[in-house]
């Protein structure tokens, strides 16, 4: 589901599930925790990107449909809040190059991402709450990128945006056409490791220091399994996947 290549000194993290979107259940959250542990030993910059004609659609809604007690919720939230925060606090810089939705997760990984460039194409959308569910990392997060009144349009609605109107928010760096996107993200790569590592890493951690991990994801993820367990979103969930 995740697969890791090393190209001198950048890491290519590729979430690698095309035929579910590169949806990421349990142990797709810890392969990505794991690959970007990996980079932070081996590369100055890391690069997350997705298979097929999608970034990724979140969380693999199976799994959501399949979860019947809280502790089997808090889990599931504690494989998201391993992959997420791995990426913000990965040791080096995270780059997500965007095509095709960035949807609930994926929509977070972007977030979560220390640079992002977006094709024509990319769309963005916190659909969680369709499903009964809420996105526990967006809500602690996204507000500081694009204000409050815009992160509650996206998490109170589900609606899509594009990729400009992701760029106006300051959701993403830039936004290229469709068939630049490699290139883009290489010429940001590049501009990235023409610096010394030492002071790249020093300048994201210190980024990094303000954001208060622990406490939030405590209550930010417990409030995820409270909502996660009710009924509602199993039901949701189901009749997602029965559409």
């Amino acid at each position: 589901m995740i697969r890791y290549d090393l190209d001198d000194r950048t890491a290519w993290v590729t979430l690698d599930r095309p035929e579910k979107k590169n949806a990421l259940d349990l142990q797709g959250w810890r392969d990505l925790a794991a690959a970007l542990d990996r980079a932070a030993e081996e590369a100055c910059v890391a690069v997350l990107a997705g298979a097929g004609d999608a970034f990724c659609a979140g969380d693999d809604i199976a799994t959501l449909a399949a979860l019947d007690t809280e502790a089997d919720v808090r889990a599931l939230a504690d494989c998201l809040a391993e992959g997420l925060y791995g990426v913000e606090t990965c040791g080096v810089p995270v780059v997500a190059a965007v095509d095709g939705l960035a949807y609930g997760g994926g929509f977070e990984l972007v977030a979560a991402a220390d640079l992002a460039v977006a094709s024509e194409a990319a769309t963005f959308a916190l659909p969680e709450t369709r499903i009964g569910a809420f996105p526990p990392y967006a809500v602690s997060r996204i507000g500081a990128l694009c204000g409050k009144k815009r992160l509650l349009e996206l998490a109170l609605t589900g609606d899509p945006i594009d990729a400009d109107t992701a760029h106006d928010w300051g959701l993403v760096n830039r936004v290229v056409p469709d068939e630049d996107l490699p290139g883009a993200v290489a010429d940001l790569v590049d501009s990235i490791t023409a610096s010394p590592a030492p002071a790249t890493r020093l300048a994201k951690e210190y980024a990094t220091l303000a954001l208060s991990q622990h406490g939030e994801r405590d209550r930010v993820h417990g409030g995820f399994a409270r909502v996660a367990t009710s009924e509602a979103c199993r039901d949701a969930a189901r009749a997602f996947l029965d559409r």
